[in-house]
């Protein structure tokens, strides 16, 4: 099975505030006995009052699909679950779910107006939260309709967004499809390091390389975007205003480029496995290796970003599990000599030496490992094979 999230968010303004503060309040509460509840090992009793009971027992079934992060800061901040439902036409029946999708809402103004409804959180009639939908939303769940994707869950809180004081309320919309992965004829190998480097992809069957390629974000035109938001920062301390909100501005321009680029070069990667009935294996940094490459001097401070490799494999991941592509995450050495099995040495653009004579460019020898492995690997995908799932990721 397979899960996409839409995540809408919408600044606090535009919630009306009374509605807001009781929601901070229900949301507040709320946190206090998840918290409780997590620390107990899911032991405490659940609450008595509604809606607090309604959110604690949907919590229970939320679990079986969302990863658990843990405390952050002594609290659990696990969003307000909710039952959803999608009303497609005019005339549907509404079944009173806590989140309502409703493309057959209408106004004076708006005939085919398209809404979000919350309701059913503060345990008083008429706090019903009302979210008017973009057109790029609509548009996402509409694909998502036709590829026969069904509205599981919807899950709702407040919270600031990273890097910035700028608080937004948020829906996020998750969609479910039962899909039978196909069985894999071959390997499509991604080999995911620094993002500036490139993501080196590789469709492999036994004894030739298919298709190969590099997939290399825009790093002009992030280059420049970054160079603003130092000089815009730097004027945001000394002379605030206007550079502050600029700064902001230009770090979401930063983080969307970002975010378009990912979606593009993970679509392109799912669409190459469908197309060669390939297997998706995914060589990604160990956390830890990621960490300590942070943490030390040998990478450029203004490179460490493209370190931050994890949004890029978790939406992959996402996708490969929507459309039913087999997927791994597999092992293979850039460092290790795929003949002898040593150390070897890094030269100058990123070539690779072993003292065994072997030589060649670091992002060739995954590739170079997955061949070597390519009877190992295959079988590992049967139909009833390790899927790995990770649902919920935000797209």
């Amino acid at each position: 099975m397979g899960y996409r999230t839409l995540v809408i968010k919408r600044r606090i303004k535009e919630i009306p505030p009374e509605q807001l503060a009781k929601f901070l309040e229900v949301q507040e509460r709320f946190r206090q006995w998840a918290t409780e509840w997590y620390k107990s090992g899911f032991k405490a009793p659940i609450p008595e009052e509604n809606p607090y009971k309604r959110f604690a027992e949907k919590l229970k079934y939320v679990l079986r699909l969302l990863p658990t992060n843990g405390l952050k800061n002594g609290v659990w901040k696990m969003p307000l679950p909710f039952d959803a439902e999608l009303r497609l036409r005019e005339g549907e029946r509404d079944n009173s779910r806590g989140v309502l999708v409703d493309f057959a809402a209408s106004n004076q103004v708006n005939q085919e107006e398209k809404v979000i409804k919350v309701r059913k959180w503060s345990g008083q009639r008429g706090n019903t939260i009302v979210i008017k939908l973009k057109r790029a939303e609509v548009k996402w769940i509409e694909e998502r309709i036709r590829e026969g994707g069904q509205l599981k869950l919807a899950l709702a809180w407040v919270d600031k967004r990273r890097n910035s004081n700028i608080a937004t309320f948020n829906v996020a919309l998750v969609f479910h499809r039962e899909i039978q992965p196909y069985q894999p004829k071959r390997l499509l190998v991604v080999d995911v390091n620094a993002l500036h480097n490139g993501v080196v992809i590789a469709t492999i069957e036994e004894g030739r390389v298919l298709q190969s390629g590099v997939l290399r974000p825009d790093l002009k035109k992030i280059r420049n975007i970054e160079d603003e938001v130092a000089r815009l920062d730097s004027l945001c301390a000394t002379k605030g205003g206007a550079y502050c909100r600029k700064a902001v501005e230009a770090k979401s321009r930063l983080w969307r480029l970002w975010r378009q680029w990912t979606i593009e070069a993970t679509k392109k990667i799912i669409k190459l496995a469908m197309q060669y009935k390939a297997a998706v294996v995914v060589d990604a940094p160990e956390d830890k290796s990621v960490r300590e490459l942070k943490e030390g001097g040998s990478v450029a401070r203004r490179n460490k970003i493209y370190l931050n490799v994890g949004k890029f494999v978790k939406r992959l991941r996402e996708l490969a599990e929507w459309y039913g592509v087999p997927y791994r995450e597999e092992r293979l050495y850039s460092t290790i000599c795929p003949v002898c099995g040593s150390k070897m040495e890094e030269l100058p653009n990123r070539r690779v030496k072993c003292k065994c004579g072997f030589e060649a460019q670091r992002d060739e020898v995954p590739i170079i490992w997955a061949q070597k492995r390519y009877r190992e690997i295959l079988p590992l995908f049967s139909t009833q094979h390790d899927f790995q799932p990770h649902p919920l990721h935000s797209s």
